[in-house]
């Protein structure tokens, strides 16, 4: 039966929990969990697991014992730990008695070691003020949603400590739940990151591209697909098995066996050999991507087509010596607002991914080529060596040092051999895994020697495909002759109508400006009864630049990080109970945020301006 003080403390914290573990109340043991008096007279727990009774904790002493191995992180500074396991909870008090101000959540996996402890011994023994959450189960979604939430509220700062028995009883279910669950916090700083580094750059590049945009042809809305239906298509990318595949590769062009699309910077590695690719594709936002195709610009070469996402670089079409197409992706706002293409089906839009190879299999895909073939995807480390022979980025780049060496994930070749990568180019894998799932009509050849294994892809020779797989004449000559076909007789109209939104937007700004002046003032005066009254203004005011189509279209995608944390900060202090202090709070936060907007306004509407300019030539 469960103890009356742990029932209260559980009302408060978990009324769900509560009622879940008081059925054990009602039923009979199960005869896999019992308790006894340790040799020292504490009360132990211990569990039947493989035929074989185990002890949670010692069954000699387990308050020594828990002080001994709590004494193991003495010297570490952990903000937020969740326990895996908690037996007889003398580790968990151990702990806490050294780490005071330590924020902890409680994980047991066994529902009936749950409901003993909470009939045996005191939630309040332990510093409850500290305790943020307690859950069990074995159900994967479940303890995985609950891993993430508190993942999410320790910022994703966590220190997991397990029982030690734990690791052999749920170790390996534990491990799993764990994994996949920091797998999403990853992903999730991933996302974070990248917003991060690129939410200006999307943006400006987007809104510097979009006259580059309508003057040339959309690869998956102008092109006679015809060309590519039903054909094969290689992908090239730069890892270091490329350098054992140029003659191939050059067997292929001579004889139109297959298009070639050249990805990132093996492009650089294809014309050292002589081989130009029917496409070389490019979509890195940085600054700094222009290099990967400057080769072509310094040789001048006109006979391969660039394939750009609309919010490339705009550094890398510059000067560019032959024919572009484009491709829409995701992460472009300006394109399918200012041509007022809301229809993604014929639109096409490609989905932004880690790596250029994943959105130029979404392009092929979408294209309906009957296989696609990749050719140096490595996405781990061969040979110590990061890219194919031709390819450096300074000095020393194409080697792997020591210190990434040892630091890599072991992942599986395609021979079933253990080999090095890294967390980037893993999600690289997983992401093309998973468009590869979505296109199961496409044969997929990963022709990698030693490079990771692809779930989804067929590991076959790039020799074997030629003989086995490809015929003569595959490929159309001229299939990039085409036009762009944009309807732009709307297009003044809206540039007119943004032009308007973009003055409404920055009144709109002024006026929330003026509100948190208000707001502060009360703030300060205390009157608490007139800054109850002033929210709502606020509210109305925030919404009315929220609704804005130049806010919607250009501030927006470049704030979205900080717009995120506005999100976050504000639904913690809506619990705030000291009026004065919630005030001060939302005065700070929403002034940091519109200051942002501001900022971002005054950067957008001056791009948008000289966007307008060029767009007014292009139309006369």
């Amino acid at each position: 039966m469960i103890l009356i003080d742990n029932r209260n403390v559980l009302r408060l914290k978990d009324r769900e929990l509560l009622q879940r573990l008081s059925k054990w109340d009602d039923q009979p043991a199960s005869g896999t969990v019992f308790s006894e008096p340790a040799k020292t007279g504490a009360l132990t727990i211990k569990v039947l697991y493989d035929d074989k009774l185990l002890y949670l904790q010692s069954k000699y002493d387990p308050l020594k014992e828990a002080q001994r191995f709590a004494g193991k992180f003495d010297s570490e500074s952990i903000k937020h730990v969740l326990f895996a396991g908690i037996g007889t909870g003398a580790h968990i008090q151990a702990f806490m008695e050294k780490h005071p101000d330590t924020k902890f959540s409680i994980y047991e996996p066994n529902e009936e070691v749950l409901h003993m402890y909470l009939s045996n011994f005191r939630l309040d023994d332990l510093p409850i003020r500290q305790l943020e959450k307690i859950f069990t189960g074995t159900d994967e979604e479940m303890v995985m949603a609950d891993v993430q939430q508190i993942l999410a509220e320790s910022n994703n700062v966590l220190k997991i400590i397990t029982l030690p028995v734990y690791e052999k009883i749920y170790g390996e279910q534990i491990q799993i739940i764990f994994q996949k669950a920091l797998e999403s916090v990853k992903d999730r700083h991933s996302a974070l990151a990248t917003n991060v580094a690129f939410q200006k750059r999307w943006t400006i590049n987007s809104i510097k591209n979009f006259p580059t945009v309508l003057q040339t042809p959309n690869i998956l809305h102008d092109i006679d697909r015809s060309a590519f239906k039903g054909k094969p298509a290689i992908i090239v990318a730069a890892g270091p098995s490329l350098n054992e595949e140029f003659e191939n590769l050059r067997y292929i062009k001579e004889h139109g066996l297959a298009y070639i699309f050249s990805v990132g910077s093996a492009i650089n590695a294809l014309i050292e050999q002589e081989i130009f690719p029917d496409a070389a594709c490019t979509y890195d936002p940085q600054d700094i991507n222009y290099r990967v195709i400057q080769v072509i610009k310094d040789k001048e070469i006109t006979e391969i087509p660039l394939i750009f996402g609309s919010s490339v670089g705009f550094e890398t079409l510059e000067n560019y010596p032959g024919e572009m197409l484009h491709m829409i992706v995701n992460q472009d706002t300006v394109t399918p607002t200012l041509l007022e293409l809301d229809d993604e089906e014929r639109l096409d839009i490609i989905n932004d991914a880690p790596s250029i190879a994943v959105i130029t299999f979404q392009l092929l895909a979408k294209l309906q080529v009957s296989q696609i073939i990749l050719v140096g995807q490595n996405l781990a480390y061969i040979n110590n060596q990061h890219y194919a022979l031709g390819i450096d980025y300074g000095s020393g780049s194409s080697i792997v040092t020591e210190e990434k060496l040892q630091s890599a994930l072991v992942i599986k070749d395609v021979y079933g051999n253990d080999v090095k990568t890294t967390e980037g180019f893993n999600r690289m894998r997983t992401q093309l895994e998973m468009y590869i799932s979505l296109y199961p009509q496409i044969k997929v050849w990963n022709t990698t020697k030693g490079g990771a294994v692809i779930h989804g892809t067929l590991f076959k020779t790039l020799e074997s495909i030629i003989t086995d797989e490809l015929k003569s004449d595959e490929y159309q000559k001229g299939w990039q002759n085409c036009t762009n076909q944009y309807n732009l007789e709307n297009l003044g109209r809206k540039l007119t109508e943004m032009g308007i939104e973009a003055n409404i937007l920055e009144s709109a700004i002024n006026k929330i400006f003026s509100t948190l002046k208000s707001i502060n003032q009360e703030v300060n005066l205390k009157r608490t009864v007139q800054l109850e009254k002033k929210y709502p203004q606020l509210d109305q005011k925030m919404k009315e630049v929220k609704n804005n189509i130049f806010f919607n279209t250009f501030v927006e995608p470049m704030i979205r990080v900080q717009q995120e944390r506005l999100s976050k900060n504000i639904q913690i202090v809506r619990y705030e109970k000291n009026a004065i202090k919630k005030g001060e709070v939302i005065v700070e936060e929403f002034t940091i945020f519109v200051a942002e907007c501001a900022q971002n306004f005054n950067l957008a509407f001056q791009l948008y301006k000289e966007m307008t300019d060029k767009i007014e030539t292009i139309l006369k």
